[in-house]
């Protein structure tokens, strides 16, 4: 989606607390791949977590980092993983459903070429 929307869209990923940090839950992909990561407790620690994360899965968007008093995670209900679409005008024109069960990257792709036709 980055690489055919990138010219008319700025997509970013916003890095959360890690969803399946060691001692919480885990999914059995994560630890079959040795893919476990403590939970961080400073900035800096996040980074190195999101970073890791942009390496793995190749990301070609910019990855942001929510605070360590997880702002953007509580504002935006993100937790463990949810894709919004913000208008030109600064206001949300599409929320998907808590990910990954229940958001459709499909239905995301077609709001944001409805949102680029507005």
């Amino acid at each position: 989606m980055a690489k055919n929307l990138g010219d008319d869209v700025q997509l970013l990923g916003i890095y959360i607390r890690e969803a399946h940090a060691e001692g919480e839950d885990q999914v059995p992909r994560n630890l079959d791949e040795g893919v476990v990561f403590a939970q961080p407790e400073s900035e800096d620690e996040r980074a190195e977590v999101a970073s890791a994360c942009m390496l793995r899965y190749n990301f070609s968007f910019p990855m942001l980092l929510d605070g360590m008093d997880n702002d953007a995670e509580e504002k935006y209900i993100s937790w463990p993983d949810r894709l919004y679409l913000i208008d030109r005008d600064g206001k949300v024109a599409f929320k998907s459903g808590l990910g990954p069960f229940y958001f459709d990257v499909d239905e995301f792709e077609e709001a944001i070429r409805r949102n680029l036709q507005a």
